[in-house]
């Protein structure tokens, strides 16, 4: 091959590469528009694709085509738009949209044998087209690289080359990158006096001829190794070990004998990289203008983020928190900023069971010692799907398969009731009633534990007089109960006496099953009586009590503290909960009191209350940003959008409890991807720009931890070693020791019993003036509006599935794979009723929303309820890129009615929604 061959050949490649590795610069699209290098185009023979570039360039001014082509660059290749282009070896060749996969190490031994490497200050991925196109041009350039040239062609390149070409050029809203791809396809298929032709025009352009992607000399190849974490996808937080591959995670698996997981992973920790590695992560910082994303560099980002913080009054902008990763920094930040509105997930969680359990029992989760359980009684829990720690879930299984009797009262025959002795099919919305019912028989047979309530307990003999009728007249007794929660009597008094038979090594426990239906705080309460009445509170087999070692300040004692700046202020007063409620969000934008939001790995639109209603907030804000590893429902409306890691990428030490208290180690298995960033790094550099930053010192994640450490009796290096450290090993009825409920000073619990004693009365409702006993309250009793009628008589929720943790996993695709859709649940004698059959389309309405969905008839749910895995709906990922048809669900809280939140707790009716259901 001639030198002028070769030439050409390089110089084509390497143009083909810049148009690929980033957004075309405004500069070079100067030099393009150029009247000369057009004129060189045209007189030419016009390759495929040029002709098409070459129009769209000179279709308009030159800067409204570059703000164009920056729209189009950043949907197609930064994930800003619902059906990317994805410009990766790995994906094409393994056909699922996963980067870092096989191809990954053949294109690095590739380069490896021809004496170059991935640059690392290039910010993306080795198999990426621009890099293989760069590799191109340096084999072309060397002298006697023909064979090697010719073999990676035709061995790898071609074989995803036009897939990728194919996809982009149907995907591009702009001529110029469908041009682009028909372009590459040529070239990389083209006979060599074609790219004779090309090569002089291409020199008019004067292009830079260094490498950019690529840089000279052989990679050390890392060795493998595995690194000992915690998964960070569900509140599990189940041990960790990854196994690492020249920088690359090509598996995970449990971590042996740690408290959470005990060696075992569910479906959503053992496929956490491919969390790490779905191409639909977020690269770059993004900024939208006139409703579209472009690029951004992260001090453009966060100036503009800063300067709009500091244009506001603190008290109307929101903080969401979706997640607690490190969150001892970003609350810092936010205090020190100044805004009182904060939020987390818990509203749209199991609020109303924290409001009663925090309280009265100093814990929001009491979980249960299954080890030691004779009888299990679960309220809308599905153990099975979403329990916190497959530990948990193993001694759970074991239990039941040693005798124990598992009872689950749920609408749904969840897994957890598949596996069960006995399966209650409550009507949703009335577990109190049935709770209240079985305390009743327990108090008035005087089968309750004496010692305990009186020595104990706190308000027993109130109790037990609203148990009795005794001030309202309406005895709690089960023919009461069944007429509400529509389980016999008969039943509810069985129940009752076989609870009280088995203790103290019984346990009563409920969750979001019970919390997500309306005024569910009271309904907690009397189920948590259940425990008190037996006084199995951390015996053997009862439900635990929380004492977390706590870890010290992230700050060195000679470092100086922020300061908290938040005014003592509530947004939305409640009942018990106060603060700001984010299914109030509409009613807040409209009067002015929210005018802005930053929103860290949250996703509230599709979470928080009435989807269509917290978009139109969003709408109205005057500024909203979102830190997060993907778009979403809620970043796509944000000004500012900020590419966060995945707990893979980056570190930290947490106190932890599961029976025993420990420490847990999240290290950091791989560097963070592309041009994301660590969330400690992200709000100290904000909290630098707002005028805190000597308040944030750290220059790294091992000096924050270490910090945290200092009082503790394992060092970061032995943590590595292991990947948690036992504080205190497991130990019943640890209150006869401390003197109290609540745990010694050093530890902590996530309540606090002002009592020091189990509170049969809420003491913060008491002390309210509020109804602080346990009770049954209507769903409907504040909003007659919920109540089910002739137009809407059924009751819809959503539940949980294993493979999934809320919206936060369909752009993984192994989980999709498993669970990719959500039909709608109904019982076998409705749908005959309303001639549905299996698998038919049907429309779910409500008086405030409509929906399509495919139907499941089966016998495994109560006769006048319907109900869909939730977490589905969303826009981006698997479910809104079209070239995954199979994939995608609806959103139940479409259904739901705006600006409507739980007056004790702020917690939406997520659960409890009228609807009526018909063939499509």
């Amino acid at each position: 091959m001639g030198t002028q061959m070769k030439l050409a050949r390089s110089t084509i490649y390497r143009f083909i590469s810049l148009l690929y590795r980033d957004e075309i610069s405004l500069p070079l699209l100067r030099k393009l528009a150029n009247s000369q290098v057009t004129e060189h185009f045209f007189s030419k023979k016009r390759s495929s694709g040029l002709p098409r570039m070459i129009d769209f360039l000179q279709s308009a001014p030159t800067e409204a085509v570059f703000r164009e082509l920056r729209h189009d660059y950043a949907e197609l290749f930064l994930n800003a738009g619902q059906n990317p282009a994805f410009p990766y070896a790995s994906c094409h060749l393994s056909g699922e949209p996963l980067v870092m996969q096989e191809p990954i190490f053949q294109v690095r031994k590739i380069y490896h044998d021809s004496g170059v490497h991935l640059n690392p200050a290039w910010p993306d991925l080795d198999d990426h087209i621009a890099v293989e196109l760069e590799f191109m041009a340096y084999l072309a350039a060397q002298p006697g690289n023909e064979e090697r040239q010719a073999d990676f062609l035709q061995n790898h390149l071609l074989s995803w080359a036009d897939k990728f070409c194919a996809q982009l050029a149907a995907l591009a809203k702009t001529d110029f990158y469908k041009g682009l791809a028909e372009l590459t396809m040529a070239v990389l298929s083209a006979a060599d006096s074609a790219l004779v032709v090309l090569e002089p025009i291409l020199a008019a352009l004067e292009l830079n001829k260094t490498l950019v992607t690529l840089v000279e000399g052989s990679a050390q190849i890392e060795p493998e190794h595995v690194v000992k974490t915690h998964c960070y996808i569900c509140l599990g937080l189940c041990g960790q070990e990854v196994r690492v591959k020249d920088g690359v995670i090509v598996g995970c698996k449990g971590l042996a004998g740690d408290p959470k997981g005990g060696g075992r992973l569910c479906i959503k920790g053992a496929n956490a990289h491919k969390n790490t590695y779905s191409a639909y992560r977020l690269k770059t910082p993004l900024i939208r203008e006139n409703g579209r994303f472009r690029k951004a560099e992260w001090d453009e980002a966060l100036d503009l983020l800063a300067a709009k913080l500091k244009s506001f009054d603190p008290k109307t902008v929101g903080f969401h928190q979706g997640n607690d990763y490190n969150s001892w920094c970003h609350d810092a930040v936010m205090a020190a900023y100044g805004t009182p509105n904060k939020t987390t997930h818990r509203q749209m969680c199991d609020n109303p069971n924290r409001m009663a359990n925090e309280h009265c029992l100093g814990e929001k989760r009491p979980w249960i010692d299954y080890a030691h359980s004779q009888y299990i009684l679960l309220f809308g829990i599905n153990e099975l799907a979403t329990s916190a720690g497959q530990r948990k879930v193993n001694l759970l299984k074991q239990a039941v398969k040693n005798g124990a009797k598992l009872v689950v009262v749920d609408p749904r025959r969840c897994e957890t009731a598949q596996i069960a002795t006995e399966w209650i099919p409550i009507i949703p919305g009335t577990d109190g009633a049935m709770a209240m019912a079985m305390c009743h028989v327990i108090v008035a047979d005087n089968l309750h534990d004496q010692a305990f309530t009186e020595n104990w307990c706190y308000g027993f003999a109130e109790f037990k007089k609203r148990l009795l009728g005794e001030g309202d007249g309406i005895a709690r007794t089960p023919q009461w109960a069944e007429t509400i929660c529509g389980v016999p009597a008969a039943t509810i008094t069985r129940l009752a006496h076989e609870f009280a038979s088995a203790a103290p090594a019984t346990a009563a426990l409920s969750w979001t099953g019970v919390a997500q239906a309306p005024n569910a705080t009271h309904a907690t309460q009397a189920i948590q009586a259940l425990n008190a009445l037996m006084g199995s509170f951390d015996a053997p087999g009862g439900p635990a009590l929380v004492s977390k070692f706590k870890l010290a300040s992230a700050w060195a004692d000679n470092q100086p503290k922020p300061p908290n700046n938040a005014a003592k202020f509530k947004l939305n007063p409640g009942r018990l909960w106060s603060g700001w409620i984010p299914a109030y969000f509409e009613e807040d934008a409209q009067a002015g009191r929210l005018k802005a939001m930053l929103c860290y790995f949250g996703n509230p639109v599709m979470s928080s209350g009435a989807e269509p209603s917290l978009r139109r907030a969003m709408e109205r804000l005057e500024f909203s940003c979102a830190i997060d590893c993907y778009m979403s429902n809620t970043a796509e409306l944000c000004d500012v959008v900020l590419p966060d890691c995945t707990y893979l990428e980056q570190s930290r030490v947490a106190s932890d409890w599961m029976y025993e208290s420990f420490i847990s180690l999240g290290e950091k298995a791989v560097q963070p991807l592309y041009d994301s960033r660590p969330v400690v790094q992200i709000f100290t550099e904000l909290a630098q720009r707002l005028g805190f930053g000597e308040f944030f010192p750290w220059q790294s994640e091992e000096e924050y931890m270490r910090n945290q450490l200092r009082n503790q009796r394992v060092t970061l290096e032995e943590l590595r070693e292991t990947g948690y450290f036992i504080t205190d090993p497991q130990a019943f009825r640890k209150y006869e020791q401390w003197g109290s409920i609540n745990p010694p000073s050093g530890y902590g619990a996530s309540g606090h019993s002002a009592t020091s004693k189990y509170n049969f009365i809420n003491p913060v409702a008491e002390k309210a003036g509020l109804n602080a006993l346990p009770d049954y309250l209507p769903p409907w009793e504040d909003w007659p509006e919920l109540r089910p009628d002739t137009d809407y008589p059924l009751i819809l929720g959503y539940f949980r599935v294993l493979e999934h943790e809320h919206t936060s996993t369909c752009w993984n695709p192994a989980l999709m794979n498993q669970c990719s859709s959500n039909p709608v649940w109904i019982n076998w004698m409705d749908a005959k009723k309303l001639g549905i059959a299996d698998g038919d389309q049907v429309i779910v309405a409500s008086p405030w929303g409509e929906i399509k969905a495919a139907a499941k008839v089966t016998w495994d749910i109560r006769q006048g309820v319907i109900a869909a895995a939730g977490g589905f709906g969303g826009r981006y990922g698997l479910e809104g890129d079209p070239k995954f048809p199979g994939c995608g669900g609806f959103n139940t809280n479409v259904l739901l009615p705006p600006n409507l939140a739980c007056k004790w707790s702020g917690t939406p009716p997520l659960k409890y929604i009228k609807t009526r259901i018909q063939k499509a």
